[in-house]
């Protein structure tokens, strides 16, 4: 079994259903300002965590408390996850700051994602 199908298998047993929701294609008001378009969304399979001793990120202000650590599996997923995403867990709309994946040999075997709660 490869690393990507170890990730993907260990990010499904122990996380969740999630769904990465991108705003679709828009218009333009009479103005020419841009009208988003409707959320496209894209199922996909997460692990959560919290930051726990990044303490020098918080004082730098690169994370805030609330921050969650989010492991998007590859496995199945149809899109690859950006910054103007955003991302639902569990009922609740998470944005996301930052998107990492972890490609070691140029193969992507997860992303790890940055979400902030849009409140």
């Amino acid at each position: 079994m490869g690393m990507t199908q170890t990730a993907s298998r260990l990010i499904a047993k122990h996380g969740q259903a999630a769904t990465l929701l991108r705003a679709g294609p828009g218009g333009e008001d009479p103005f020419g300002a841009p009208i988003p378009g409707e959320d496209v969304e894209y199922d996909c399979t997460i692990l959560t965590a919290t930051y726990a001793i990044e303490l020098k990120l918080l004082a730098g202000g690169f994370l805030d408390v609330d921050d969650q650590r989010v492991f998007v599996s590859v496995d199945g997923l149809a899109i690859t996850p950006e910054t103007s995403d955003r991302i639902e867990i569990d009922g609740t709309e998470y944005a996301i700051g930052r998107v990492s994946p972890l490609a070691p040999a140029g193969d992507v075997l997860f992303y790890e994602l940055q979400v902030r709660d849009v409140l």
